[in-house]
């Protein structure tokens, strides 16, 4: 007869962690380090504020300097012009074809600009006492665009003034040559068509606006640099 062999009971009863100890080894947990990388994080959010409040601190700053540079500069020109006219009363001639009226009109978009620089001034400020998650560019972008129009409008109509006094002072100096080689005559019919030492006064206002204008559009071109681009 043939005798059956069984195995031993614990031979049978071989433990799973010995049979598979290749599978159990690839079941580790892996271990995530998320706490470096919450801190780099929070890191860039920190940079990123100060980059934000630095902007708008130089938008404050350069807007107060612009601002002292327009009102300082307008109300000089407004005077001297007023002076000027007041002075001279009906012998200026035609407003509208001297250059007295477009250089009105520049300076009157002058002042504009100055109640525009105030603007980027309470829009810095307030953005720099609002919590740093809720600062944003949004309030500047078109507000920049409109300022930027109004100093080119306004130096356009300063620069046309300007060719129109220049004019009106040549056709002056002729004039008044042309009256002193017939001996003068009728220089007292003809006192308008003389060159008068106020209408010095009237190129100076004139220039004082657009030395204005100018420095608006600097100062609004700045802070279109200091808006952020998307990319950033």
């Amino acid at each position: 007869e043939m005798l059956a062999f069984s195995p031993p009971a614990r031979l049978m009863h071989t433990p799973m962690s010995l049979a598979m100890p290749t599978t159990m080894a690839t079941l580790r947990p892996i271990h995530v380090r998320s706490r470096p990388l919450a801190l780099s994080m929070s890191s860039t959010a920190d940079k990123n504020m100060q980059k934000m409040k630095g902007r708008f601190n130089r938008i404050r700053q350069s807007s107060w300097l612009s601002w002292w540079a327009q009102v300082i500069l307008s109300v000089i020109s407004a005077i001297t012009l007023f002076f000027a006219n007041a002075v001279r009363g009906p012998l200026q001639g035609n407003i509208l074809a001297n250059g007295v009226f477009l250089a009105g009109l520049g300076l009157a978009l002058s002042f504009i600009n100055v109640i525009w620089t105030t603007g980027y001034q309470r829009i810095a400020a307030k953005q720099l006492e609002t919590p740093e998650s809720a600062m944003s560019f949004r309030s500047f972008s078109r507000t920049v665009r409109v300022g930027v129009i109004v100093a080119l409008t306004g130096m356009f109509l300063t620069l046309l003034g300007a060719e129109q006094i220049v004019g009106t002072l040549v056709a002056k100096s002729i004039s008044g040559s042309i009256l002193i080689a017939n001996g003068g005559g009728i220089a007292a019919q003809t006192a308008s068509l003389q060159l008068q030492a106020l209408d010095i006064f009237v190129v100076q206002a004139n220039t004082n606006t657009l030395l204005s204008h100018l420095s608006s559009l600097v100062n609004s071109l700045f802070i279109a640099s200091q808006i952020p681009s998307k990319d950033e």
